[in-house]
């Protein structure tokens, strides 16, 4: 038997979602049949509805927190974030999943990344507040829809089967050769690894004899609470930072740039992105048409709520 064309496949989901739905296996009778065709768009995962599950978590939070407020403990709603957050902001590739994604870019953050603000810890070792927590948490849960906790959890680990494999499917769809087209483009222009066995292996400029950073907040967030009994510590919150290259990460990060773009490789990690995106959702279809209503729904319950809040 010969595999399903994309358009097959498309016309194959819906067809499943109408008999889902009339099975009432998955798909609730009160709620329309998910509508997949993102996924033959140029961004697939713009399937994948990150923001409507950060509105769901931050809705559910703000309630939390201000039940814990009533119940005397402000510590939470004082520090949380003034809006929701998506979670899964990385599901978006672009050509900045990959490296810099201009020279002006190369130059500024290297190889780096600028991080977003985070709020406060909030570390208790008070048994009274930890009941409290308890409860306000499934209050909020509740407060929402009776299967709500558990259409987020689903979702998000619906987030999670998308994220672990997304890169090294890219790295396996890219083929051999493009290592070795970097590798030369790189020589030509002064720059070569520690070992070019591992470059062609896994390109990875942390190979080069040059300081490459991760993440602007990196050590920013460590802090050590006392743990005193009875009390709650609220830690320092950390602020947004941009990072910056020191001079040889920028130096060879404009080269990776540079050659990512000139021998093609950065139009075919796009390429296969899209194709890889594509099998990852023919493969969690099931999941996408019984979840994606329900975080819908659950979403514009969560705005509503928070309205009303």
């Amino acid at each position: 038997m010969m595999p399903a064309t994309r358009q097959q496949f498309a016309a194959l989901v819906v067809a499943a979602a109408v008999l889902l739905s009339s099975a009432g296996c998955w798909q609730d009778e009160r709620l329309p049949a998910a509508d997949l065709s993102a996924a033959e768009s140029d961004q697939p995962f713009s399937l994948f509805l990150g923001e409507e599950l950060g509105q769901i978590d931050y809705a559910q939070l703000k309630v939390r927190n201000k039940c814990l407020a009533g119940e005397g403990y402000p510590q939470n709603l004082n520090i949380m974030l003034g809006e929701p957050r998506n979670p899964f902001r990385h599901l978006r590739i672009t050509e900045s999943s990959f490296g810099p994604a201009s020279e002006a870019e190369a130059r500024r953050i290297g190889f780096g990344r600028d991080s977003l603000s985070a709020p406060p810890s909030v570390v208790s070792s008070d048994p009274s507040y930890d009941d409290a927590y308890d409860r306000c948490t499934a209050e909020a849960w509740r407060a929402l829809s009776d299967d709500s906790q558990d259409v987020y959890y689903a979702y998000f680990e619906l987030g999670n089967k998308l994220s672990e494999p997304l890169m090294p499917l890219i790295d396996e769809g890219m083929g051999s050769q493009w290592p070795q087209k970097l590798l030369s483009c790189l020589a030509s222009k002064g720059h070569g690894p520690k070992d070019e066995a591992a470059f062609l292996k896994s390109p990875n400029p942390a190979l080069f004899d040059v300081p490459v950073g991760t993440d602007a907040a990196a050590g920013l967030d460590f802090w050590e609470p006392k743990r005193m009994p009875g009390t709650i510590e609220i830690g320092p919150a950390v602020p947004a930072s941009e990072y910056r290259a020191g001079p040889a990460e920028s130096r060879l990060a404009v080269a990776w740039f540079q050659c990512r773009r000139d021998t093609g490789m950065a139009r075919e990690q796009l390429r296969v992105a899209v194709e890889v995106q594509r099998d990852l959702i023919e493969k969690n279809e099931h999941l996408f048409v019984e979840l994606n209503p329900k975080v819908i729904d659950l979403a514009k319950q969560s705005a509503d709520l928070i309205g009303a809040a």
